[in-house]
């Protein structure tokens, strides 16, 4: 969309990906390190990273070339949990209170236990006492009841942060087969009062100012009250962007790579949203084979970069997901939050009984 030609080292290097961009699967056994293998054998060009290898700011750092992301320095502060929540709080802004032990926990709270390399909402739980809990993987965040929600935001090298856009969250969601807290997709843009868009632009700039991102970037965040809980910092491009990118028509990863050019400063990128959309991600419930007579056959006959296909992250034929694996992504647009979500679960309801009864 961006006008760009990606060469691509991925996990599953699906059938949609792999028809449009020359890609290097990635044996899941050696990841990340196999990364570095694939970036020198890639042509010459910028590099840039997507979700979770911001928790491997040292393979980030071994690969030599232009980087379109965040420095294995930047990452290391900003994926810090307890770092995040005394830069918010020291500018006045909301955070869920942080420990690394469970006897700095506040009576009468209840906490999450989350791991320090989160990707996805994997393995988060609640924490209990008579649950082992792991200072060097985990820490505490205290729990925040409210909507679960996604911001997106872009950095410059002055230090500038603009706010493109917010989305709900789809968290563990059964009509997708998610695990508890598992990210399962967004809906939106979301219509925001005058307060609460202003909260979260100061979210972003504090952001920016304290740990110097530049590009895009997303923050997670509770909305409880019209107040916003910022609960993580996804300091790469992030998955909600494709949510925006199709509600508004414009390819917002050119403003990612202007962010790493030449200019200090970006002109305005604040889009402006024509429709709701939806990306749900579906799970297996159980274990099968990707039948050659698939129900998504007409997508791979449309180009990667309309903003109308159907799916996306199409496994090929004869893969074979397991129990609990993303089975692939479901998009739906329609004039409201509502009627998108109930076109996306029709979608997702009719994939699912095609592709258990093919």
């Amino acid at each position: 969309r961006a006008g760009f030609a990606p060469w691509c080292a991925d996990l599953f290097a699906d059938a949609d990906l792999a028809r449009d961009c020359p890609v290097r699967k990635i044996n899941a056994a050696h990841y990340p390190a196999c990364l570095i293998t694939a970036a020198r054998q890639a042509p010459p060009g910028p590099w840039m990273y997507t979700g979770a290898l911001e928790n491997r700011p040292d393979f980030v750092g071994k690969v030599v070339r232009s980087l379109w992301g965040n420095s294995p320095e930047v990452l290391r502060r900003v994926r810090s949990p307890l770092l995040l929540a005394d830069a918010l709080r020291s500018h006045g802004l909301s955070s869920p209170h942080v420990c690394s032990r469970t006897d700095q926990t506040h009576p009468g709270r209840r906490y999450l236990v989350k791991p320090l390399q989160s990707a996805g909402g994997n393995r988060i739980r609640f924490f209990e006492l008579d649950v082992d809990f792991d200072p060097r993987r985990c820490y505490l965040q205290e729990w925040i009841d409210g909507e679960s929600c996604s911001a997106v935001f872009i950095g410059d090298a002055l230090g500038q942060a603009q706010m493109l856009g917010a989305t709900r969250q789809l968290v563990g969601e059964s009509w997708l087969a998610a695990a508890p807290f598992a990210w399962c997709g967004n809906v939106g843009p979301l219509a925001l009062g005058q307060d609460t868009t202003a909260n979260l632009q100061r979210i972003g700039q504090t952001i920016v100012q304290e740990f110097a991102l530049r590009g895009l970037f997303g923050v997670d965040f509770i909305l409880r009250d019209g107040v916003v809980w910022p609960v993580e910092v996804n300091p790469r491009y992030p998955a909600s962007l494709e949510v925006l990118e199709r509600a508004t028509g414009r390819p917002l990863l050119a403003a990612h790579a202007a962010a790493f050019g030449d200019a200090a400063t970006l002109a305005s990128v604040r889009p402006s949203f024509g429709r709701v959309v939806a990306k749900a991600i579906l799970f297996a419930r159980r274990s099968f084979v990707i039948p050659k007579q698939n129900p998504w056959y007409a997508a791979l006959e449309m180009p990667l970069d309309d903003p109308t296909v159907p799916f996306a992250d199409i496994p090929a034929c004869g893969t074979r997901i397991e129990t609990g694996q993303p089975i692939c992504s479901a998009f739906a647009g329609a004039d409201s939050l509502n009627e998108c979500l109930t076109q996306v679960r029709a979608t997702v309801g009719d994939l699912e009984r095609r592709l258990m009864d093919p």
